[in-house]
């Protein structure tokens, strides 16, 4: 009935502070579901979750050894009105006994769309190495392409796209198309569909409930454009209805992630040949624990051409423009690695209104001037700026800096040494490229590895 009535209305188809984990403190309306309406029932088809194995699998499972199920959200306002996991956090438990803690980060900005939540994407969510993305907010389809493909080559995360709700400004699209004039429903859905993501029709549900209880749009927005509390319930239990064994996964979960026994040592060291861009060991400590050197195709694994970066962080003193304006709101959103990186800390510096600035790193020094609204490359050929993900540049002013670190993604030695029995997960290298490699443990005393978990994202 549901699916009918849609397509009788759509016939186009069937319907702060800046730190790790950033939330805006923009107070959640506190209105409550619609007078006179029936609670809110969210449904799932058949085929939902089908992009969804590796999150259905933990939560079933759970993860051994134990740790929480990271999810990271990105995105506008939109995102941050989802809450902070409270939602999940009730109701995972209740419909998976097994599932580990949820633990839920978000990275949000002012009308922030897929274009520059890449960069945060890059900067933030991917080092994390999350179990489960979720981005909801509004923009072209092609920047949420790119964003896709980013994590698809970077990461072994599950996704989730849900279709944006209903706001007042759409009230000329009502009973004309499912499409907003800030989304394009029908081709979002086909990014999704092309990438394998899961794609969550929450226009499509939203707009059914308020049809059968003929209900206003502004029944469940707390203002013009953002979800009430209770649109906001509406959303969570429309992604969370997904979670669910569906006819078939679209993918297997060892494709993507794998546990792989430890080889027995051979010739005093211990080797495993591996596809993919991340691997982490398993083992247990002891008082008499020894330690290993980690080599990853025969290089120290923290001496490798393999990086991370941290969040591109706007001074607190820089200019602020526009009511609610923050420093993230008007900064590069997104870094570039070029050639022969050097671990080191960098720093921007505006030096005019009009977006010119110089880049200087604190182990090569100066590294050439450029402007936000120009692509740009330092002298060293370290750095890329690509004005596409400096988000307002516009509202720069001089004296306005931004900083931000690179690192090495692998460790060069791992300890054995604690409590008798102790299980243990360390990260041994990420950001890898997405091939063929060989690790090699090089022991020293009393060393008990169990087993090695590679990560290997589905597009190389």
């Amino acid at each position: 009935m549901k699916h009918t009535l849609i397509a009788f209305l759509f016939p186009f188809a069937l319907l702060a502070q800046d730190n790790r984990n950033i939330t805006t403190d923009e107070p959640l309306s506190l209105k409550g579901r619609p007078a006179g309406a029936p609670e809110y029932v969210a449904k799932a088809d058949g085929a939902d979750g089908q992009h969804l194995a590796l999150t259905i699998q933990k939560l079933k499972q759970g993860i051994t050894p134990a740790r929480p199920f990271l999810v990271w959200a990105v995105g506008s306002s939109y995102t941050n009105m989802l809450g902070s996991g409270e939602f999940w956090q009730e109701e995972i438990p209740k419909r998976f006994p097994n599932a580990p803690q949820i633990e839920y980060k978000k990275m949000v900005g002012n009308s922030c769309p897929w274009q520059y939540a890449r960069g945060w994407l890059r900067h933030l969510v991917i080092p994390d190495q999350p179990d489960l993305i979720i981005t909801y907010t509004i923009g072209n389809p092609q920047d949420l392409e790119k964003l896709i493909l980013e994590i698809r080559q970077h990461s072994t995360a599950d996704i989730i796209v849900p279709s944006i709700h209903w706001r007042e400004s759409d009230a000329a699209e009502w009973g004309r198309t499912e499409n907003s004039l800030q989304q394009n429903v029908e081709q979002v859905r086909e990014v999704c569909r092309k990438y394998q993501v899961e794609f969550i029709e929450n226009r499509r549900d939203w707009s059914a409930y308020l049809i059968a209880n003929k209900l206003p749009i502004s029944a469940l927005l707390k203002d013009a454009v953002h979800q009430s509390d209770y649109g906001a319930k509406i959303i969570n239990s429309n992604i969370l209805a997904h979670f669910r064994q569906p006819e078939a996964f679209s993918y297997k979960p060892e494709s993507r992630e794998r546990r792989v026994t430890a080889p027995t040592a051979k010739d005093g060291s211990i080797k495993l040949t591996f596809t993919g861009n991340r691997i982490d060991l398993i083992g247990k400590k002891s008082t008499a624990g020894g330690s290993a050197r980690v080599l990853i195709d025969g290089q120290p694994a923290d001496r490798l051409d393999a990086f991370l970066m941290s969040y591109v962080l706007p001074d607190e003193k820089n200019h602020k423009e526009g009511k609610g304006s923050v420093p993230r709101d008007q900064a590069p959103h997104a870094i570039t690695l070029g050639e022969k990186i050097i671990p080191q800390a960098w720093k921007i510096v505006m030096t005019s209104d009009e977006g010119d600035y110089e880049l200087t790193g604190s182990v090569t020094g100066p590294d050439g001037q450029g402007n936000a609204f120009k692509p740009f490359t330092s002298a060293s050929r370290q750095i890329i700026i690509d004005p596409e993900l400096w988000r307002r540049a516009e509202r720069t002013g001089r004296g306005d800096s931004f900083t931000w670190d690179i690192r090495r993604a692998g460790v060069s030695e791992v300890s054995f040494k604690g409590t008798d029995g102790e299980v243990f997960v360390t990260r041994l290298v990420q950001s890898l490229s997405n091939a063929l490699h060989t690790l090699e443990l090089l022991p020293t005393g009393k060393v008990n590895v169990e087993a090695f978990d590679v990560f290997e994202p589905p597009i190389k």
